[in-house]
């Protein structure tokens, strides 16, 4: 498996937008071959702010999901329109241990 997390942090007043351009990704992401997860998390010591965390099958699988419409759009507008800041947590890597696959 392999995954990421990463602290994106709203420009102000553009969370509920950001929020809701995360829940149609989340949504289109589940119809993506090797998306295993795309989670979408408020955060509690942040009220600006949301924490992604996204599991795929392996590599390709994340070049699928980047090829795809939301993630051009996320890069496109989103970024520049709506969000100040995006700090990986955890940079995409190999998954060591999960309970989505045990194999690791």
């Amino acid at each position: 498996m392999f995954g990421g997390i990463a602290k994106v942090t709203a420009k102000p007043g553009k969370l509920d937008e950001l929020i809701e351009f995360l829940r149609w990704d989340a949504e289109v992401s589940r119809s993506e071959p090797g998306t295993l997860r795309f989670d979408v998390w408020s955060d509690p010591n942040d009220a600006n702010a949301v924490v992604l965390s996204e599991a795929y099958s392996d590599a390709e699988a994340v070049k699928v999901h980047q090829a795809a419409e939301p993630f051009r759009k996320f890069i496109a507008e989103v970024v520049p329109n709506l969000i100040e800041t995006v700090v990986f947590v955890v940079p995409f890597a190999q998954s060591l241990a999960s309970s989505i696959d045990s194999a690791g």
